[in-house]
């Protein structure tokens, strides 16, 4: 009786530590890429996605590191990503080799799906690497912000030299002239709110484009020009008297423009957009903070 439950023991012990390892690495980053025989000078996508099958994923903060000798970013895309709100709007440096970004998504995601589109041009000829850095953290939606550590999976690709006879391909371009659907707006509402802009009118909007991407967004207040803009985007008249439009213009050049509703004192919509918004830059603070004690104790201790 006495070596059946030791080997009962053993055996649940063993099965903890299995379910324990799994559920610790329960979301994985990785890549994904169609391109094949990539020749120098070839321009091809990379896509960063997220596996999250058993635990709902929040916010995405970290960077991207890839081969700089080998190949450079031309643009970013982040149509169809599952992240709709970004703290740190995607950005590139190839002469650091990084890409960074801090997004979220207000109502979590679990499964498998796109992060963003690197777009990306071959330089030179041999192995190359796209991988995450070490430091590069997901937050579950769990109500506490809870940081864990994904399972990260790099790429590697080979660049192959071209033949004068064989010209260099461009899978973004061919991907860009087969885009002829406009963004779709999810919100465009015109709200005030005292606690907010010294309590200026606004107006809070977002358009989801699932092929190349919402490029940038414009607005026009009466017989103004049109202006660039991010979202929540103050009036330039206060007094609601100009008519408002709000475009959205996707990588393909694709427009769809819209007329926003007027919403005072905020809807829920409004409300819950811009609580989400202050939330995840209080989120993103502490996460800076973290990270700059964490830089301090290292160079205390000459590490």
């Amino acid at each position: 009786m006495i070596n059946f439950n030791l080997k009962l023991f053993v055996i649940c012990g063993l099965l903890f530590v299995i379910f324990a390892a799994h559920a610790a690495h329960a979301a994985e980053l990785y890549f994904s890429a169609r391109a094949e025989n990539i020749r120098i000078d070839d321009v091809f996508v990379v896509e960063a996605r997220l596996s999250s099958p058993d635990i709902s994923i929040n916010v995405a903060d970290g960077s991207i590191l890839f081969d700089k000798e080998k190949f450079e970013v031309r643009e970013l895309s982040a149509g169809g990503s599952i992240l709709s709100l970004w703290a740190q709007e995607p950005s590139f440096s190839n002469l650091a080799g990084t890409i960074s970004f801090v997004g979220g998504t207000p109502e979590g995601f679990r499964g498998d799906g796109l992060i963003l589109k690197a777009i990306l041009r071959a330089k030179e000829a041999g192995e190359a690497k796209l991988s995450y850095a070490d430091d590069f953290a997901l937050f579950l939606a769990d109500g506490k912000g809870t940081r864990i550590k994904p399972v990260f999976s790099p790429l590697s690709l080979t660049i192959y030299s071209r033949p004068s006879n064989i010209q260099p391909k461009d899978e973004w371009e061919e991907f860009i002239a087969g885009d002829t659907t406009p963004p779709e707006f999810t919100e465009a509402i015109v709200s005030q709110d005292p606690r907010v802009f010294d309590g200026k009118y606004f107006i809070s909007f977002f358009a989801a484009d699932r092929a190349s991407g919402v490029a940038y967004y414009e607005v026009r207040e009466g017989e103004r020009e049109w202006t660039r803009a991010v979202s929540p985007y103050v009036l330039q008249d206060q007094t609601l008297e100009s008519a408002m439009q709000i475009k959205a213009v996707d990588a393909a050049g694709n427009e769809a423009v819209i007329t926003p509703q007027v919403s005072v004192p905020p809807e829920l919509p409004v409300a819950k957009y811009l609580v989400w918004v202050f939330a995840l830059i209080v989120a993103i603070a502490v996460i800076l903070a973290l990270r700059n004690k964490i830089k301090n104790k290292k160079q205390n201790h000459g590490i």
